[in-house]
């Protein structure tokens, strides 16, 4: 039979299975903290004469270099720990004042390849999905700013086999294609295996096609090497893809 934590790490594996998932190199583990989750519940509960009152609230802190490595799912992941810890919440007859949240936050001063994980029981009624996402993308923002120095963009495709998928362009040079040693994997018969790259230079994003059999397009119009910003569409072969900012929460 299958347990809770196993059964978080598969919807995990899920979430990154395909071609980003076997990109994924990150030292840290999705059951690694889902144990670490389970503890901080277990070890913060209150109990009283009708109930045990657990955590709500749970911050799960790592070192930037090593959070920025799957910053492209950490919004996904947020959700699954939360659904997860709520679950476990109803397997062993625990108490929430609140529905579960999670977040995950850069820390200098938590060493390479660890992971620290408060949890406090915290009552949020103003707190909503909208706001809490807003204020993850906002540290994720802050994650790639300071240990980059780069404005991050948003690659989010339109058609195709990834269509709807959304990559986080962060690094000064970011590489698209057919094969696996790409940064972004794209797996269809008109990509080829390397196919275009973006680059990060003079406060802008350049898109440069890699002499591809199928040709890169910016706005319609077939480039090799062309400055792009936020509202352009550019096509990889017969796939679209739009650049959009990356939104902070503005307060």
């Amino acid at each position: 039979m299958v347990n809770l934590l196993d059964r978080f790490e598969q919807s995990f594996e899920r979430l990154v299975e395909g071609s980003v998932g076997r990109l994924f190199r990150s030292p840290i583990q999705p059951a690694e903290i889902g144990r670490k989750l389970e503890r901080a519940m277990t070890s913060n509960q209150v109990v009283s004469v009708d109930s045990t009152l657990v955590p709500n609230d749970y911050r799960v802190a790592m070192h930037p270099q090593d959070m920025v490595l799957f910053v492209d799912f950490v919004p996904a992941l947020c959700r699954q720990m939360e659904s997860w810890l709520s679950d476990l919440s109803m397997d062993r007859g625990f108490t929430a004042i609140d529905r579960m949240r999670v977040q995950i936050t850069g820390d200098e001063t938590v060493p390479r390849r660890a992971i620290q994980v408060t949890a406090a029981i915290a009552d949020r009624p103003d707190l909503g999905r909208t706001e809490q996402e807003a204020l993850q993308r906002t540290e994720i923002y802050r994650v790639i700013k300071d240990t980059s120095g780069l404005t991050p963009i948003r690659l989010r495709f339109t058609t195709g086999v990834q269509n709807g998928m959304e990559f986080i362009i962060r690094k000064p040079v970011t590489t698209l294609g057919r094969s696996l040693d790409n940064d972004i994997v794209v797996e269809s018969g008109d990509i080829s295996r390397h196919h275009a790259r973006l680059e990060f230079g003079d406060d802008q994003i350049r898109v440069v096609d890699l002499n591809s059999t199928n040709g890169t397009r910016v706005n319609g119009k077939s480039v090799r090497s062309q400055s792009v910003r936020a509202g352009d569409e550019v096509a990889f072969g017969t796939l679209t893809a739009e650049i959009l900012p990356f939104q902070v929460e503005r307060r």
